[in-house]
């Protein structure tokens, strides 16, 4: 487990693209938790007001030239955040409130090192149809004891982060899901409540799916998984 200062010093980080519509309601909630120490929107190439409104509603904000990605603009949040704790939230949240966010932040407390998100919501058909069954053959443990494993509201210690290879898209969530576990870290999963998204389009979706099948499987072959799994596989199939 990382040791951290019995303070925790709390970094909300809000990458941000083009979100000039629902970045400032994410802003307001975590200003009003009274654990967070600074709010830092990591402004990823946006070319509407996202950076304008970000500072009327008093964050910090940290810009990229270009749109580089999540990924990109997790791991500068990761960077420039002055906090032990980072506390990573989707701009695009329409109904995030201080007492949603202190529900990431409570399990540090009691030395947790990674805590993601579940929540009530439409969706999670990417999680039903790809990320829940490939993981289920690769990394069991991660699909059994994480109901909603691309939530993309989690918080973790800073000097876990540094130690990832973040990916650059819509993989990266579960990517350090997976990493994290496979270090040993210890993880939570907390109920966020209802929450509700921008509606995310269908070709989205199928870019989301493409990016969670790459990152199992390119973790499968990383944590010697590939070959184990498909034997059972194998074995499963011979004996239906």
């Amino acid at each position: 487990m990382i040791e951290i200062p019995q303070h925790l010093k709390v970094s909300v980080v809000i990458p941000a693209f083009n979100e000039e519509k629902f970045i400032n309601h994410v802003i307001r909630a975590a200003k009003k938790v009274e654990e967070v120490d600074e709010v830092l929107v990591v402004d990823d190439g946006s070319i509407d007001q996202t950076v304008g409104v970000a500072k009327q509603n008093g964050a910090r904000i940290v810009s990229h030239k270009k749109n580089l990605g999540k990924g990109f603009a997790m791991k500068t949040g990761c960077e420039k955040a002055d906090g032990d704790l980072l506390v990573f939230l989707d701009a695009d949240l329409l109904n995030v409130d201080s007492k949603k966010i202190k529900r990431i932040i409570e399990p540090f407390k009691k030395g947790y090192d990674f805590v993601k998100t579940k929540f009530n919501r439409r969706g999670g058909r990417v999680t039903r149809l790809t990320a829940k069954p490939l993981l289920g053959h690769f990394f069991p443990r991660v699909e059994e004891e994480f109901e909603q494993p691309l939530s993309g509201q989690i918080g973790i210690k800073k000097e876990l982060m540094k130690r990832l290879d973040l990916e650059v898209d819509m993989g990266v969530d579960l990517g350090i899901l997976i990493d994290v576990c496979e270090m040993g870290a210890k993880t939570a999963e907390v109920h966020f409540g209802e929450l509700a998204h921008d509606e995310r389009k269908l070709v989205d979706l199928e870019e989301m799916a493409k990016a969670v099948s790459r990152v199992v499987l390119d973790r499968a072959s990383k944590y010697n998984r590939l070959e184990g799994a498909i034997e059972d596989i194998r074995e499963s199939e011979a004996h239906k």
